[in-house]
């Protein structure tokens, strides 16, 4: 199993994807005002508590699993349908639309600081993330127009050894992800809301 270069058009169609969710996101915020009068994780309290917070990092990457899992298994199994190979675009407007969200709230609680907060938030498990569900996506894409493609002739469900394949690479790279989001990414954030608080 050789990894290459990412279509050009499913990049493409992903960056659509992703565009229309930013800016579904960036109008929702505008609507209903994300952040006016209550700031959520990012109000001054929330923060100073998270930073001297005695964090169960196990607990943690439980919740972090289950969370993150479900989102592969989900893409993971679109390829085994005929529908799958449009579905998947959904996921980057989806992811779009959540981190406009996140930030829009980070935005209305802090200002500006709160952009960089919020990103900080992301790292470094967004580095883990994004090139394995931009791999999974275009891996369910494929294997989606294969079994549409088998379906016709009669020999859907078979030759999956690959796909289950792939399915075990990308669950060994979001264990790293998780890990690195449940020690790392928690341990840094607060590592730097102890410098500011």
């Amino acid at each position: 199993m050789r990894l290459k270069k990412p279509d050009q058009k499913f990049l493409l169609l992903c960056a659509i994807s992703m565009l229309t969710g930013i800016l579904a996101g960036i109008f929702l915020a505008v609507k209903c005002r994300t952040g006016n009068g209550a700031a959520g994780i990012f109000s001054p309290y929330y923060l100073k508590e998270y930073a001297y917070l005695d964090i169960d990092r196990r607990k943690l990457m439980l919740i972090v699993a289950k969370e993150r899992g479900k989102w592969l298994l989900l893409l993971w199994a679109l390829g085994f349908s005929t529908v799958g190979r449009f579905c998947i675009y959904l996921f980057p407007a989806v992811w779009g639309l959540i981190g406009t969200l996140f930030l829009a709230q980070a935005f209305a609680g802090m200002g500006i600081a709160g952009i960089g907060l919020g990103l900080l938030f992301q790292v470094p498990q967004i580095l883990i993330y994004v090139p394995l569900f931009l791999w999974m996506m275009e891996e369910a894409d494929k294997k989606s127009r294969q079994f549409a493609y088998l379906r016709k002739i009669g020999t859907a469900g078979k030759n999956n050894r690959r796909y289950f394949l792939c399915f075990f690479v990308a669950l060994s790279v979001l264990f790293l992800g998780i890990l690195t989001e449940s020690y790392a990414g928690s341990g840094l954030v607060q590592m730097i809301l102890r410098i500011v608080y």
